[in-house]
């Protein structure tokens, strides 16, 4: 039986030390479990690869990621909004792909993921991505100190996260969804919305994987059938 798995928005950094060890224990459990596991972006609250130094937060999801893709199980990370700047430590220390988003075959079905902070037109979310993506900006910040730099962007996400919820994003997000299936693709994954979410549309599959600081929800395709299950652990 061939399986695959699809998870996103751990935000580690600033979830909760139980939250971080919850997908640690997920992630040891997969071993020699599953062909593939998709990070569809925000595993950190923010990650930005400095010339010689990484956040230290997240270590024990490293370490289980790293295992993971030793066991034999591919691994890829996309991208989010929160954690652009992958720049060799996954693949050069881990093994682990990066990509911003991923096209694929899975089992016979054409599937697309991305993170889909790109639907979220909220005004700081906007300027964010902008900012982040930007390659002058990201050389800049690279010459501020490591310990200043990740404590400003701890302040940034903090204010972000207390902005009023987008009451009509999943909405649009599920629109955003059918627009990539009418495309061609047959499974639309998608993360940001921190709402987990399995639609079967007439023109194909879309799936939101949901978050892992409440829902602990995730994606699976087994043997070409695409579910959405919760981790009680």
């Amino acid at each position: 039986m061939s399986a695959h798995y699809f998870i996103s928005d751990a935000h580690l950094g600033a979830a909760p030390p139980e939250s971080e060890a919850r997908l640690a224990r997920f992630l040891a459990g997969l071993e020699g479990r599953t062909d593939t596991l998709w990070v569809l972006g925000d595993l950190f609250d923010f990650w930005f690869e400095y010339g010689r130094a990484i956040p230290k937060h997240g270590f024990r999801v490293l370490a289980a990621l790293g295992r993971l893709r030793q066991s034999g199980t591919a691994v890829t990370c996309l991208a989010g909004n929160h954690d652009l700047r992958f720049t060799g430590f996954f693949r050069e220390q881990l093994g682990v792909e990066t990509a911003v988003e991923a096209r694929v075959e899975l089992d016979g079905r054409r599937v697309l993921m991305r993170h889909g902070d790109e639907v979220d037109h909220r005004h700081l979310s906007r300027l964010f991505r902008i900012l982040m993506r930007s390659r002058l900006n990201n050389a800049l910040y690279g010459l501020i100190h490591p310990d200043l730099g990740i404590a400003l962007a701890g302040w940034v996400t903090r204010r972000s996260r207390r902005r009023p919820p987008d009451a009509t994003l999943a909405d649009r997000m599920r629109e955003h969804g059918r627009v990539c299936l009418r495309e061609g693709n047959d499974i639309v994954i998608l993360g940001h919305l921190h709402r987990p979410e399995l639609t079967r549309l007439p023109e194909g599959v879309y799936l939101n994987t949901g978050d892992w600081l409440k829902n602990f929800s995730y994606g699976v395709m087994r043997d070409g059938e695409i579910a959405l299950e919760r981790f009680a652990g």
